[in-house]
């Protein structure tokens, strides 16, 4: 599972500190759609993601009367966690780890 905090959350954008994103910066050949978070589905009602690589954060604005957005973040983590590229790029970074999923 990759974990997260939320920093900050006000109606219509929410910050949170996601370890893995800060991690990313040192991972060489990583795919474009994974640099820029083009894979993740976004339902109706989410307008930006925003990735700060050098503090791991994440933004996401959003409409707080279109979608619940602490269900979306709990489903899209659970869906990056399961999904198998991510793992890769997980080990890779973590040559020593051998189990999955990691935590970060």
């Amino acid at each position: 599972m990759i974990t997260y905090d939320i920093v900050h959350h006000i109606a219509g954008r929410i910050r949170l500190k996601v370890p893995l994103i800060k991690k990313l910066v040192r991972a060489r050949n990583l795919p474009d759609h994974i640099k820029n978070l083009s894979f993740i589905s976004l339902p109706s009602g989410i307008k930006d993601i925003r990735a700060n690589p050098f503090v791991g954060s994440l933004v996401i604005v959003y409409e707080p009367k279109e979608v619940d957005v602490i269900e979306f973040i709990k489903t899209t983590f659970d869906s990056l966690s399961s999904n198998a590229e991510i793992q890769k790029i997980v080990r890779e970074l973590n040559p020593n780890y051998s189990r999955e999923p990691y935590f970060f």
